[in-house]
């Protein structure tokens, strides 16, 4: 039975009003969490349509920027989380979790790490003395962390693996070092690491796969990955039966698999059927495979986007009306 709580209004010649579905209700049955990644500047800004709509539909959300380490150390040693914070209000307001996102990435950083020039043992300062603040400001008020993001290379060997960056190679156990800081600072948060084009069997999952059991083999903490899932048509329909055996694997090595970034770019609105095919199956896969405990887009309305509004990538669209990507989410949580 579809759950009803949400009216859409839309002004033509008259005034009607309609009932949506509530995607986090219906997920409920399925033990898993729906959500998006959520903007602060939207949020602060006092759309309505906006806040009501993340806060209706979705009982997740992760920060789109702003706990990024631009966000939050812009300077060295100094930390400002007016913008986390703020969201972190939101969320707590809606009833809603947060993934944090992230600790550790190669890019999004300030200028000062960046061309900084340091070396090994000073990068490790800067990382565990930011995990440690950031992660600690944070304390037990997350459901997780992307610990680290997206450093595995897009065209892994089997002797070099990792992309270069003001990391590695410089630090080259750093995701070690990033993930031990996170565990110390917020034990309680589940400890992620997430990617792209990782999302079925090929090259840069193996790579991930492996990534991950070495961690696992020398004792490091790690809860779960984030497989990001941006894709676009003009690339080809997803083998979704290839995602669900990439997370069944993940799953067997004690995993909790989140897909954390979907959209779904498109050339035209003539194919908005097709998109909302690809949602109803890339969601059924999460639903039908064990450990598959989360979904989120990457934004919700094709009114703020990092892909542009062209692109026609989200459930919703510039006016926060459910698009046919919705209405598939909508039928495979229906099952």
């Amino acid at each position: 039975m579809t759950i009803l709580r949400s009216l859409v209004c839309v002004s033509l010649i008259i005034h009607t009003c309609y009932a949506i579905a509530i995607l986090k209700d219906l997920a409920g049955p399925h033990g898993i969490m729906i959500g998006t990644a959520a903007n602060y500047y939207r949020l602060s800004s006092g759309e309505a349509n906006y806040t009501n709509t993340c806060a209706e539909q979705y009982n997740v959300i992760t920060p789109e920027n702003c706990m990024k380490w631009a966000a939050t150390e812009p300077q060295q040693g100094k930390f400002d989380y007016s913008q986390g914070d703020y969201l972190m209000a939101y969320a707590k307001k809606s009833g809603q979790k947060v993934r944090g996102h992230n600790l550790c990435w190669g890019v999004y950083n300030p200028d000062w790490l960046t061309n900084g020039k340091f070396n090994a043992s000073q990068l490790e300062s800067l990382l565990t003395n930011h995990i440690a603040n950031v992660a600690g400001h944070y304390k037990g008020q997350l459901y997780s962390w992307d610990v680290v993001n997206e450093a595995v290379s897009d065209s892994p060997t089997s002797s070099n693996y990792l992309k270069t960056n003001v990391w590695y190679p410089t630090l080259p156990n750093y995701i070690d070092v990033a993930f031990k800081a996170a565990a110390q600072a917020d034990p309680t948060a589940k400890l992620f690491y997430n990617d792209y084009s990782g999302e079925w069997l090929n090259a840069k999952s193996d790579a991930i796969y492996n990534l991950i059991k070495g961690m696992k083999d020398r004792g490091v903490k790690i809860d779960g990955v984030g497989l990001q899932c941006h894709f676009a048509l003009k690339y080809g329909i997803p083998n979704f039966t290839s995602i669900a055996s990439n997370i069944k694997r993940f799953v067997a090595l004690g995993l909790e698999v989140h897909i954390t970034e979907f959209d779904f770019a498109l050339e035209n609105s003539g194919q908005l059927q097709q998109q909302g095919q690809v949602y109803q199956n890339l969601l059924n896969a999460c639903i039908t495979t064990p450990g598959c405990k989360s979904f989120q887009t990457w934004g919700f309305t094709d009114k703020y986007t990092w892909l542009g509004t062209s692109e026609l990538p989200l459930p919703f669209d510039v006016s926060y009306q459910p698009k046919p990507a919705f209405e598939g989410m909508v039928k495979a949580l229906q099952g």
